[in-house]
């Protein structure tokens, strides 16, 4: 389905700008998709796409803007204003108009044509993603990446019934992915309230259509300034309080306090002349717009963890009140448009952060918990993974984490700069040992930091080292680098062992997932499967436990269509979708030889994926190995020993050449 809109987008593609043509596309995907599916809107018949393909009169571009208005005057609550900019006949001649429509009457947009209910939703906001990236800056206006969308959602954990708030909608991102979440752990997400402002008229008329794809025809997206002229508010005026807040705002905009409406928002300080941005007072909506036990996360520049005068006393407010429960910092080159890294802010309501957290503020440096990309970095599904885990049980990690008393935050004057508490930078080599570097030698308690993670791969000290004294070591007789190059072969059996664990494991699991195949509720098996997963390969030492939990949930992204389909139609349906994927025609294989090669294809899989990281593990203790041997293998004394030999050696050759 996203194939068909990139290509709708290179018959558009440079003729107009990004903006323009997502425009364009959005508006022949809402007349098709409307007429193909019957029930997601009302549509009058100058509406209908037979009407379009089939009309002879009035110029192309005219019929598609009049079938357009037809549909927007048939569902106002829908569709009132999303397309007021859009005019088919501007920078359009009659070649292109038609050989959209031709393009898009070829494909079939009802949901009996569709593989997942949700597809034509999830291709828009892949074509907005592509829309981003061409956009430059201006596409970090309207669009924060997918990755950080579901990470901010897992961390805030929308629950059904709950009503959802975006105060900077954007395309809407936010407000889907809250709804999916609900679907995808048991919950109805259409018992969710979802409620956005967006200031932009274009992008507001976005994220109405988003919402619209994703089949979401209940939720409140208002066009207007959040700061200035929040609209969502109750019968007697007050600003509404939802229950979760989610947010990506624009990044130092400038505002003055005559300005803004609902003042009280701003208990801990305003835009005055020493604030000059509006950074911390979207931060401030957030708080003011959350229910007194309500959950926020929210986006912002590093700057507002530590830039002086009124930003850091209403730092000081927020953090004194209980209200800033985690800081989250995310690294460069993650969002569109800037390379410059951001944080997310989880925030509490007026009830404060938990009791047992309470007097604490959760740090987490994540800075290095991306991959990184061509143009841009990103955050995957195992660093979303161990972000969520670490957050969620409160974890201290050396290096990644750190819960930070309000004592020592208020000795630091409310300076909340992330690596103030936790520095990711990798450690340093510990200092050369001076005797081992004369005499030689490696000093074992240089050893005994690393012997274990050894150990667990089935290599003891002995493989590695004689005993030199008490407290150094010597390598093998051969050397640092024939003992390294050994180290694959010493480690084979205890990594056999770990994968065969891992087959076990499937073996188990496999069971589980084809019971619930067509049960419509094999997703909900993730949690479980994760958790045993982890239980255990745990206990060999190999991985850790972030580590697992990381392969498994890039496992689980990566396969989540192929589970989708088996959860809907069964192992043969996934047979399906394979061939059709590979552009070939289906061929029918009984049942249990369908179960039987789509368990083995995901098993494998998974396998490879876990087999890959003990490798990667495996050869980090042979770097570790080597590190040792360019430090300590030569020593001072060994090359006084060797120039001694050398200097024998020119001294003899020059004698045999008649020299004295």
């Amino acid at each position: 389905m996203a194939r068909v809109l990139f290509g709708a987008a290179d018959i558009l593609r440079g003729r107009m700008d990004a903006s323009q043509y997502r425009d364009v596309v959005s508006g022949m995907l809402v007349l098709k998709r409307a007429s193909d599916q019957p029930g997601v809107l009302r549509v009058p018949e100058r509406a209908r796409w037979s009407h379009i393909v089939g009309y002879q009169g009035k110029a192309l571009g005219h019929v598609l803007n009049d079938a357009l208005w037809e549909l927007e005057r048939s569902n106002p609550e829908v569709l009132k204003g999303v397309f007021e900019a859009l005019d088919f006949g501007r920078r359009l001649g009659r070649a292109e108009l038609k050989a959209l429509v031709d393009h898009f009457d070829h494909i079939l947009l009802s949901d009996d044509n569709l593989e997942f209910g949700d597809e034509v939703g999830r291709a828009y906001d892949l074509i907005l993603s592509e829309f981003a990236d061409s956009a430059g800056k201006r596409g970090g206006e309207f669009f924060t990446p997918r990755s950080v969308v579901r990470l901010m959602v897992r961390l805030v954990r929308p629950q059904e019934g709950q009503s959802v708030y975006d105060p900077f909608a954007g395309s809407g991102g936010m407000l889907v992915q809250a709804r999916q979440y609900v679907d995808e752990h048991d919950g109805d997400g259409a018992d969710l309230a979802l409620f956005g402002q967006e200031v932009n008229g274009a992008t507001w008329s976005t994220a109405r259509l988003n919402l619209l794809l994703h089949s979401i025809t209940d939720g409140s997206v208002l066009c207007g300034d959040t700061l200035t002229d929040p609209l969502h508010s109750v019968e007697d005026g007050r600003l509404r309080r939802f229950d979760r807040v989610l947010t990506n705002p624009p990044f130092s905009m400038k505002y003055s306090e005559k300005e803004v409406r609902h003042p009280e928002r701003m208990k801990y300080g305003g835009a005055s002349g020493q604030l000059k941005n509006a950074d911390l007072m979207n931060v401030q909506h957030v708080l003011a717009t959350l229910r007194p036990d309500g959950i926020g996360a929210v986006v912002t520049p590093h700057g507002v963890l530590f830039r002086g005068g009124a930003e850091r006393e209403i730092r000081r407010g927020i953090v004194k009140d209980a209200r800033l429960e985690a800081v989250i910092g995310i690294g460069p080159n993650v969002f569109h448009g800037t390379s410059l890294p951001a944080c997310i802010l989880v925030l509490r309501g007026a009830n404060g952060t938990p009791a047992d957290q309470r007097g604490q503020v959760l740090f987490i440096n994540a800075e290095r918990e991306v991959v990184t990309g061509r143009s841009q970095n990103r955050l995957e599904p195992q660093n979303i993974e161990k972000i969520v885990s670490v957050f969620r049980e409160w974890m201290e990690i050396p290096g990644f984490s750190r819960a930070v008393s309000l004592q020592e935050i208020a000795e630091n004057d409310f300076n909340l700069n992330i690596r103030r508490y936790v520095d990711a930078s990798p450690p340093a080599e510990p200092p050369l040992d001076v005797r081992a570097t004369l005499f030689g030698g490696v000093p074992r308690s240089e050893v005994e930091t690393e012997v274990a993670k050894f150990h667990s791969y089935g290599i003891g000290l002995a493989d590695l080292f004689t005993l030199k004294s008490a407290d150094y070591l010597d390598f093998l007789s051969g050397g640092c680098e024939a003992t390294a190059a050994r180290l694959p072969g010493l480690a084979a059996a205890r990594e056999e062992e770990f994968i065969d664990s891992c087959r076990s494991w499937w073996e188990e699991a496999a069971s589980r997932i084809a019971e619930l195949a067509e049960s419509e509720r094999l997703l909900m098996l993730r949690p479980r499967l994760m958790a045993s997963f982890r239980e255990e390969l745990l206990p060999a030492e190999i991985l850790d436990r972030y580590q697992l939990a990381g392969a498994f949930a890039a496992w689980w992204s990566n396969r989540q269509d192929d589970l989708r389909s088996l959860d809907l139609r069964g192992f043969p349906g996934v047979i399906d979708r394979w061939a059709t994927a590979d552009g070939r025609q289906s061929s029918y294989l009984p049942q249990n030889m369908a179960r039987e090669r789509v368990l083995d294809v995901l098993g494998e899989d998974l396998r490879s994926r876990v087999e890959k990281l003990v490798v990667a593990e495996r050869q980090g203790l042979v770097n570790v190995y080597r590190s040792w041997g360019d430090r300590y293998e030569t020593s001072l004394m060994d090359l006084e020993r060797q120039s001694e030999a050398a200097a024998a050696r020119l001294g003899a050759r020059l004698k045999e050449l008649g020299y004295t």
